[in-house]
């Protein structure tokens, strides 16, 4: 260890440092404080996952949601955030960019349960609890009919377009 001065000690790189022997300004802005590194991952063709096990490199987060993807299913590495994923699948209609992952996925899960499995696969399956028979009259005479969830259980494409995908259908 060098002494700089005598309120600044070098040790070295910290022990769970990312193996390299590039110059510390490849990747950190100051090499005062070493905060906010960068690495440039041009040309990097190996699955995220490889550095990024916690051990190498910053691994996910605690918090993160729990998935087998390839990291690169829902991220860009030229900007991390915001997410990007769009289901493929029919029996998940996208919502856009205002619901998280975990607005649905709520046990932090890849796979979830419908909310209201009897329901399934239609908008009911999740939004049955959000459906409200007055805003869907079926007869104005002789007496005011509502339709009821069964019949509506599938909203898009009959009253409620994804037009603006910031919003739901309710």
């Amino acid at each position: 260890m060098r002494r700089l001065s005598q309120w600044q000690d070098v040790t070295g790189k910290p022990t769970n440092h990312i193996s390299t022997n590039a110059p510390c300004e490849t990747c950190h802005k100051s090499t005062v404080a070493f905060a906010g590194a960068r690495f440039d991952h041009t040309g990097i063709l190996a699955a995220c996952a490889n550095c990024h096990n916690g051990a190498t490199s910053e691994g996910k987060p605690p918090r993160h949601f729990l998935t087998a993807l390839p990291c690169q299913t829902c991220h860009r590495t030229a900007a991390w955030t915001p997410v990007s994923y769009r289901h493929a699948s029919p029996a998940y209609v996208n919502h856009g960019p205002g619901l998280s992952c975990t607005s649905c996925h709520v046990s932090n899960a890849q796979t979830i349960g419908w909310k209201f499995p009897a329901f399934r696969p239609d908008c009911a399956g999740c939004h049955v609890d959000k459906y409200r028979p007055m805003s869907h009259p079926k007869l104005e005479r002789p007496a005011k009919v509502y339709y009821t969830i069964a019949e509506l259980r599938d909203c898009t494409g009959a009253c409620h377009i994804f037009a603006d995908t910031r919003k739901g259908p309710f």
